[in-house]
């Protein structure tokens, strides 16, 4: 869920270069979205029903970034010159992943300590000591501790995600990006199936989110022209099957919530990132670009400013108060707290190395293609080559 600094080879690049602007159209979408879940829990009964029982907005805005995951964390991952080796590439990305994301998740953290004590905030679940250190980890649901702020869940399975590719890279599996996003996929149709009889409940839906990110990275593997056209497209419609069979397997389940509102996301989030590959070389807004910038301070004060600043008597003010201070906190935070840590990263991580396109194939050049959507399940439904 963060912006890339990665420099490319691109059609329709900007002019400004080094970035993948639909990336970051993309995030400035995703937390629009989930920005405004939360403002229509509190202040619009209508926005609130709308989510409940049409189109769950925080839940497609995350897998929208869970996407974008995806697609760039592998670049991150594999780039360098090609005499680096994999420990000095994997120790190199993981110093920029802590650096970039621990100091803003920390400063969070602080801030939900010091509304809980002084007793505007109240965790969903008692929290003791031990769980609030936990949760410095970010990985806590793994060690069953509560999450400081609900939304916390989301970075647990960045995190899961980062390991479980860092694993694969070095023992060189990371590349067969068709066959994992198959794998996940069928993972999640067999724990749909097998996981009532064997547990007696319906499968974790996380497994989708998993699959999701690993999906993701099918994009970026057709970007670099190592993936054709046909693959991609049999990777995202075996992940919306899979979705799909999930969460009718858990509607079966006795007392199931309506689970409408999580497929309609789930497909949405997919139909979104593939409009915007579609349009990726048309000049993106600079107000969405800059939102999908700060987009992981944006998301992480959000729920910070919803607890401390006071509603007023008019809902949309409140909106537009709440609005307003998100955004400019958040520039606050981008500029003093996560810029800087990158830098650190940067200066520890020395010169860098030449980095190779992320247009170069070793296999083959496609002919730059027009992306069709996947097939749609039941008929339903953060790239330039």
């Amino acid at each position: 869920m963060t912006a890339s600094t990665l420099k490319v080879t691109r059609h329709g690049a900007s002019p400004r270069g080094g970035r993948l602007d639909f990336l970051d159209a993309l995030r400035g979408v995703a937390v629009c979205l989930v920005l405004l879940q939360h403002l229509g829990e509190l202040l619009f009964p209508a926005v609130g029903r709308f989510s409940a029982h049409g189109v769950q907005l925080g839940q497609l805005g995350v897998m929208v970034f869970f996407l974008c995951s995806g697609f760039i964390i592998p670049a991150s991952l594999e780039r360098g010159g090609p005499g680096r080796s994999r420990r000095a590439a994997l120790a190199g990305f993981w110093r920029s992943r802590l650096l970039r994301l621990y100091p803003l998740y920390w400063l969070s953290l602080a801030g939900a300590a010091v509304l809980a004590i002084a007793g505007t905030y109240a965790p969903a679940g008692p929290m003791t000591g031990g769980d609030w250190l936990v949760n410095a980890t970010m990985l806590q649901a793994l060690a069953g501790s509560p999450h400081a702020l609900p939304l916390y869940w989301t970075l647990g399975f960045e995190m899961v995600f980062y390991l479980t590719l860092s694993a694969l890279f070095l023992v060189g599996w990371h590349r067969h990006s068709v066959a994992l996003s198959l794998a996940a996929s069928a993972g999640c149709v067999v724990a749909a199936v097998a996981a009532e009889p064997l547990l007696g409940r319906s499968a974790p839906l996380g497994l989708f989110c998993l699959a999701t990110m690993f999906t993701g990275t099918v994009f970026f593997r057709w970007h670099a022209r190592t993936v054709r056209l046909r693959s991609l497209i049999l990777c995202v419609g075996s992940a919306l099957t899979a979705g799909t069979t999930m969460l009718g397997a858990a509607a079966l389940q006795p007392g199931a919530r309506d689970v409408l509102p999580l497929l309609t996301a789930w497909l949405g989030a997919y139909a979104i990132f593939c409009t915007a590959l579609a349009l990726r070389s048309r000049a993106v807004p600079r107000w969405l670009r800059r939102l999908g910038t700060i987009s992981f301070s944006v998301y992480l004060v959000q729920a910070l400013v919803l607890l401390a600043v006071p509603a007023l008597p008019s809902p949309a003010l409140t909106a537009a108060l709440w609005v307003a201070v998100t955004v400019a906190v958040s520039e606050g935070t981008y500029r003093f707290v996560e810029q800087p840590a990158v830098r650190l990263g940067r200066r520890l991580a020395g010169p860098a190395p030449t980095a190779r396109p992320l247009a170069a194939s070793p296999v083959r050049a496609l002919p730059i293609r027009r992306f069709v959507p996947g097939p749609r399940p039941s008929g339903h439904e953060k790239i330039a080559v």
